[in-house]
């Protein structure tokens, strides 16, 4: 896992925090049968399912932090498969491309083909300007804030 303890729990708390938790399924805005911390019902596994007493519903938040501990640490893993790279990157900066992935998935995650060139090159300012003029911006702009946020983090601390 390429990120630190501490830097793990951030990630945890970001996620809990855009998230929310809901005990019962849900419809999320893109129409999906949704529990937890945003988890996909049809993408929840046995073990998962175990670690609530064998049912999906309703879900306590001990069983949904656990759920989402397995999922953040399965991501984190296929993140840095595919992007070697990410692994060299500030945890500022991981925190915020884990947190993008885990709400838009690898493949759509990979359309952010430009955000992504600028993150390999640690052009974090040009990455900011993609991802702020993105569609997914305007679609979920608290979490484009908290990756620009992360981004500009990183500008200054590269600019010291």
């Amino acid at each position: 896992m390429s990120l630190s303890k501490d830097d793990f729990n951030e990630l945890v708390e970001v996620l809990k925090s855009q998230e929310g938790f809901r005990d019962k399924i849900y419809q999320c805005t893109a129409g999906v049968d949704t529990i937890g911390y945003g988890f996909n019902v049809k993408y929840l596994s046995s073990d998962e399912i175990e670690l609530n007493g064998s049912v999906i519903e309703p879900m306590s938040e001990k069983a949904a932090s656990e759920i989402l501990h397995k999922k953040l640490k399965k991501l984190i893993k296929s993140v840095d498969e595919i992007y070697t790279w990410v692994d060299d990157l500030p945890g500022v900066v991981k925190i915020g491309v884990y947190d993008m992935v885990y709400q838009l998935g690898l493949k759509s995650f990979g359309g952010f083909t430009n955000t992504i060139k600028h993150l390999k090159n640690r052009d974090y300012e040009k990455a900011r300007e993609n991802i702020m003029n993105s569609r997914w911006a305007k679609q979920t702009p608290k979490r484009a804030e908290n990756m620009a946020g992360r981004l500009i983090k990183a500008s200054l601390a590269v600019s010291r």
